[in-house]
């Protein structure tokens, strides 16, 4: 629309100047014994087709431009029908892979094991009764309350003899056992190591019948007299802390009385 209009107003101006150059012509002619106003004439018919033939480019060119526009037109619809293509097409579907978890044994280190409280009963076969025991995994060997210790010889081999008691107990307990090794113990407060022996005696705790070692010591200020150690539930046991008394009692339960807690926070 716009460019019908200008080319409208370039017509009526090519009409206004051919005109007026008529005018100028007519003057003209009245003025041919004029020679100055002759030159200025010509001049001016010079100027004017010089006008006139620039109006008459622009008028070409505006009139070549809706050609233009429709070339421009056509390619930018062509532009949007492939737009449209591509947009009407279905995305392929990206196939992504489906991983199925697999499930990966791990192997219990408490399977087969006997579970045992912080506080249980062992029995002594040779002496045909239970005691009371701790089990404390942050000791290695385990131990008993020993008194009276005497050493002696038999077979070539060197033995003991001890009795085993506690302090809530009347009754002693004699018992005599092969000397396994000694070890060395240094106390807090004491400038020399004590040399104490250490046994190996068989016993059972519920389901579990071994022979483990015990270190012979004095246990008379304990709330147990044994204590079973890191080498007594190796591979065989596991501790649970918050349970006690978890297996029962071998042999008659008529021989001990039910057992009570004993006081936390000692041995």
């Amino acid at each position: 629309m716009k460019n019908t209009t200008t080319i409208r107003t370039l017509k009526t101006s090519k009409v206004a100047i051919a005109s007026a150059l008529s005018l100028v012509f007519l003057n003209g002619c009245a003025m041919t014994q004029n020679k100055a106003n002759t030159e200025i004439v010509s001049k001016q018919q010079t100027q004017i087709e010089t006008i006139l033939q620039q109006q008459q480019q622009i008028l070409t060119t505006l009139q070549a431009q809706p050609d233009k526009f429709k070339e421009q037109d056509e390619a930018i619809g062509k532009l949007t029908e492939q737009l449209d293509g591509l947009g009407a097409q279905k995305p392929a579907s990206k196939v992504v892979p489906v991983v199925i978890p697999t499930t990966q044994k791990v192997k219990s280190d408490i399977a087969g094991k006997v579970i045992l409280g912080q506080e249980e009963w062992i029995w002594f076969d040779q002496l045909q009764t239970n005691f009371k025991s701790r089990v404390d995994t942050g000791a290695t060997t385990s131990s008993l309350n020993a008194t009276d210790i005497v050493k002696f010889e038999r077979d070539g081999r060197d033995w003991v003899k001890f009795n085993l008691s506690h302090k809530d107990d009347n009754e002693v307990f004699p018992i005599e056992a092969p000397v396994v090794r000694t070890v060395k113990i240094r106390q807090t407060n004491a400038t020399k190591a004590l040399e104490r022996y250490v046994v190996s005696i068989p016993v059972e705790l519920g389901s579990i019948k071994t022979e483990t070692e015990f270190t012979l010591a004095d246990r008379s200020r304990m709330t147990f007299p044994i204590l079973l150690g890191r080498t007594f539930l190796k591979d065989i046991a596991v501790v649970d802390v918050a349970k006690e008394y978890t297996q029962p009692k071998n042999k008659p339960a008529s021989i001990k009385k039910q057992p009570t807690s004993a006081k936390k926070g000692t041995n």
